[in-house]
């Protein structure tokens, strides 16, 4: 990183523009905001106001905040357009504008908040050898800690003050991030101009995509994420990370360990951090938190530079990665290394052009004449996107239509809008001509002449002789992959490959990512952190396992000895049971030691094993009362349309200006000035992006894959997330939680309020943790921003055999993805239930309808609790299914409700079967004629089904059943 005294300097300055505390002390204080705490720090540090400084808080303000009328003869804000924070703290979803209350705050007192605010940022100050200041280090430590809480009055408070009273929909740390952010930019341009700067990596679906196992999933999220991180490391250490609009970095895990490690931030102010602290895969180091595109504000004279920089780095990253991974392969095989093994060169060969990078530059030279905002070019440049003759987007809508003109007020007046301004401009351009630069990549022809990679059929597996890329599959002996198989069989230790896999240099990174990072990890956070690979079969195990130690009965004495004996190791289990077994030895036992124990029977070609295996399934059975449960659960929820959410220029992902406005300022605006009609076009105008929506959407995203997802599949239910990467999540779950995990994640994604039906499926442990609402979560006393109720999530759901081939299990899991997204429009679930025998059944539906909010999840849960109610035959759905498919597509409703009311009662319903069948007949009915009757029969099937399963005795028998 270069040390640029002056950049850091002016950064610094920008940062203390502002003080933190000012929401709070206006009105309060008669020292005024700007003679405060941030006055003494400047004086201390050495930094002072500049015309960049003025010039970046100028554009930051005018492209994050509406433009506000103040008094015309005084230049003086009237008194209507003030606002006491601290008597009516009202925030503002900066994605929804939805009212978010935080209560009276007066009894703050402006000296105590003071006092805590300069202490807190004095105690950030870092010194070099010299004794003087460091100013690098200090922004550094100002940027990543000054938004943590400096006292515990104020909690969750300190985050979320606002950068301004009447617009209180981003918050102070926004502002500073976009105002340092324009300042380095502005700084480090020779001609003072800044450009916004997108780049993007691929491939990302295929990548991913070849899978065969939980951890190569795992892998291919990652390494993208980390890849990602490897190309803004380049604008972070050029500019900061403050530089890099989208993602916001703060907090994300490989962030702050650069900020120790390379930056050398003082290493105890990360001691309380999960990720030192974690000594498990719930180390936030192995979540895959960061999207594969960024964007930044860069000095328009380095734009060029700093992104073919991030491709040269990338790809040396990927590269260097690779060859470390053969090295890993060839001391497994005892194989020694050379440069001039076969191997290398066809890692150089497939690694070429990969990832590739796309990126796109504006530069703000666009919008300006001078000082002053000039739209002409940008909208030169804008037409030729455009249909000939169309609207040019925000050019051309009523919100810059009334700015650039001017509004005349009686005693009022707009402020004069600045380049800053045209920020939506900017990015819609700079939106198209990324678009354009990844529809027009080069094809690159990779000529491959042996037999392809047992993954993909695309690239040569690696080998150490050309030679034996001519022998055909299962004759091949003696290759780097048959060796490494047998090498790890013969040393007892987990397979890097199965028999008959050979992989190519892409695959083999995947395969050995895992192993390279965990060793990453155990350098940056101690040599004791493990990685654990929670099985498909220890999850289906863990239902009857949790079930059974709810109501521990004696384990039997031959299962101990077997138990005990077995030199297997422990099986990896969902962090929300591990608890459970602190201070229960038999039950320790059995959970840590049957999946792995039943795992190698299976796999044992021996009779005599073999044998052993049915007779331990047989007493299993015995010993519970039922057979252990088989199914397990994936879930892939994705946010809907992500891109018109940052892009922001359809009226669904947008708010009006006047929204935005704080409660007080709304009532001034609307009382005095409603009868203007350039005015009222501004405020009833749809707003459009900012830097501060772009930084709010990322939080939003940050919040919920580093926080949200892991605490609902992994606190809440008995699952396990492979990767949460922004509004993406994949996990595997125990069949029992799967409905209930997956519909929690969708109201937590929003910030909805989870109802008590959804609430009393939960660990009441983790759901005392959790309080959602308007947009918000407060999780662990923690307020966290969602991305509000306007915001949708698509979700498919898979039930698999836990012999199932993964391949097939992630193919189906996608399919059901895609038919969320179709299923009217997304906002929707799909589950399929893939049963062992052959079959399989299903349901896609929205997650709620109508003006009454009918929920299709509710309905399902109500079916499962009556069909595990003691008493209540299956038969209810087995006879009505069979009806039900002899009638036509859309029967009358009275015929129906008769029907299921009558089944329900006659097997034990009584009044909840009753009420049950009128509420799915009457949904049926209603959302799905024609059809209805097919609808109906899929939810009682996936309903039964999922009864079924996980249908035990709270006593650890099962319940009486029919026979089906």
């Amino acid at each position: 990183m270069t040390d640029n005294h002056d950049l850091w300097k002016k950064k610094l300055a920008a940062w203390l523009h502002d003080p933190a505390e000012k929401a709070l002390i206006l009105l309060r204080d008669k020292e005024g905001h700007e003679w405060g705490t941030v006055r003494r720090l400047r004086e201390e540090l050495g930094v002072a106001d500049d015309d960049i400084l003025k010039k970046a808080d100028w554009y930051a303000s005018a492209a994050d905040r509406p433009q506000f009328p103040r008094d015309a003869e005084d230049k003086r804000y009237a008194s209507w357009t003030q606002v006491d924070f601290a008597k009516r703290p009202v925030l503002k979803h900066p994605l929804t504008a939805t009212d978010y209350d935080l209560g009276r705050l007066d009894d703050i007192s402006p000296q105590h908040l003071k006092a805590v605010s300069e202490a807190h940022f004095r105690s950030l100050m870092v010194k070099d050898d010299n004794g003087a200041y460091d100013l690098r280090r200090t922004f550094l430590n100002y940027w990543r800690f000054g938004p943590e809480t400096p006292a515990d009055d104020l909690n969750h408070l300190w985050q979320n003050l606002p950068a301004d009273t009447r617009i209180p929909d981003h918050s102070i740390w926004v502002h500073l991030d976009v105002v340092c952010a324009f300042a380095g930019a502005m700084a480090a341009d020779g001609n003072g101009t800044p450009a916004l700067l997108t780049v993007s990596f691929g491939p990302v679906q295929g990548f991913i995509a070849e899978a065969r196992s939980t951890s190569d999933l795992w892998a291919g999220s990652h390494l993208l994420a980390r890849i990602a991180w490897e190309g803004m490391k380049v604008i972070c250490g050029r500019l900061g990370p403050d530089a890099v609009l989208f993602p916001n970095l703060r907090g994300v895990p490989l962030v702050d360990v650069w900020l120790r490690d390379e930056m050398g931030l003082p290493g105890e102010r990360f001691a309380d951090q999960d990720w030192v602290k974690a000594r498990s895969d719930a180390n936030p180091l192995f979540g895959a938190a960061l999207p594969n595109r960024f964007v930044a504000l860069v000095p328009a004279d380095q734009a060029q530079a700093l992104a073919q920089e991030i491709e040269e780095k990338v790809r040396a990253f990927v590269r260097d990665t690779g060859r470390a991974a053969i090295r890993k392969v060839l001391d497994a095989i005892e194989e020694p290394d050379s440069s001039e093994l076969p191997c290398y060169g066809q890692l150089d060969e497939q690694l070429e052009g990969f990832p590739e990078v796309y990126w796109a530059a504006v530069p703000w030279s666009l919008a300006e004449a001078g000082s002053d905002p000039d739209d002409t070019r940008l909208r030169e440049v804008l037409s030729n996107f455009h249909i000939k003759g169309g609207r040019t987007g925000f050019l051309d809508g009523p919100a810059w239509q009334a700015l650039q003109k001017g509004v005349e007020l009686d005693r009022a007046r707009f402020y004069r809008p600045n380049a800053g301004t045209l920020y939506p401009a900017l990015y819609e351009l700079l939106d198209r001509v990324a678009a354009a630069s990844r529809s027009a990549r080069p094809f690159r022809q990779l000529k491959q002449q042996g037999y392809r990679s047992t993954l993909n059929g695309e690239r040569e597996w690696l080998t150490l002789d050309r030679d034996q890329l001519a022998i055909p599959p299962g004759t091949r002996t003696g290759t780097l992959w048959t060796r490494l198989a047998q090498s790890r069989l013969e040393q007892r230790k987990a397979p890097w490959v199965k028999s008959g896999e050979h992989l190519d240099a892409l695959n083999t990174i995947k395969r050995l990512w895992p192993i390279l990072f965990t060793e990453q990890v155990r350098g940056i956070a101690g040599e004791d952190v493990r990685r654990y690979v929670l099985s498909t079969h220890t999850l289906a195990l863990t239902v009857t396992l949790d079930r059974w130690l709810k109501h521990p009965f004696d384990l039997p004495h031959r299962m101990k000895n077997l138990l005990e004996s077995m030199g297997a190791e422990r099986a990896a289990l969902p962090r929300r049971m591990v608890g459970d077994l602190k201070n229960h030895a038999d039950a320790r036992l059995v959970c840590q030691k049957l999946p792995t124990v039943l795992d190698r029977l299976k796999e044992s070609g021996d009779r005599q094993e073999s044998k052993l295996l049915e007779t331990t399934e047989e007493e299993i059975q015995d010993w519970l009362g039922v057979k252990p449960e088989a199914y397990y659960g994936m879930i892939l929820m994705d946010g809907d349309r992500m891109g018109a959410w940052l892009a922001g220029n359809e009226a669904d992902f947008q708010t009006q200006y006047i929204d935005s406005w704080h409660p007080a300022i709304q009532a001034g605006v609307r009382q005095r000035f409603s009868t203007n009609p350039a005015l009222k076009g501004y405020l009833n105008s749809k707003r459009w992006p900012s830097p501060a929506r772009h930084r709010a959407i990322s939080q939003a995203l940050n919040n919920f894959s580093l926080r949200v997802a892991r605490f609902v599949m992994e606190d809440c239910f008995k699952g396990k997330l492979v990767y949460a990467g922004g509004d993406d999540v994949l996990a595997f779950v125990c069949v029992d939680d799967l409905l209930p995990a997956m519909t929690l994640l969708r109201y937590l994604y929003s910030g909805r309020a989870v109802p008590d039906w959804l609430a009393e499926r939960v660990d009441p442990g983790a759901m005392s943790r959790l309080d959602s609402k308007q947009g918000y979560l407060r999780l662990d006393g923690e307020l966290l921003l969602t991305m509000g109720g306007k915001a949708t999530a698509s979700c498919g759901a898979v039930v698999a055999h836990h012999q199932a081939p993964l391949g097939h299990v992630l193919k189906q899991l996608r399919v059901a993805e895609s038919q969320a997204k179709n299923a009217g429009g997304r906002d929707a679930f799909s589950l399929k239930i893939i049963k062992r025998a052959g079959g399989e059944i299903g349901i896609a539906d929205k997650w709620w309808r109508g003006e009454d909010y009918r929920k299709a999840p509710e309905l399902l849960f109500k079916l499962m609790d009556l069909l595990s109610t003691p008493g209540v035959s299956r038969r209810a759905t087995y006879n009505s299914v069979r009806w039900l498919e002899q009638l036509p597509p859309n029967p009358p409703l009275n015929m129906l409700k008769a029907n299921l009311v009558y089944q329900f009662k006659q097997q034990g319903g009584g009044s909840e079967g009753d009420h049950l069948a009128r509420e799915l007949t009457g949904y049926a009915h209603a959302y799905f004629a024609p059809g209805c009757a097919a609808r109906l029969a899929d939810m009682l099937m996936v309903g039964e089904f999922l009864a079924r399963e996980s249908r035990l005795h709270p006593q650890g028998g099962r319940a009486e059943e029919d026979a089906a």
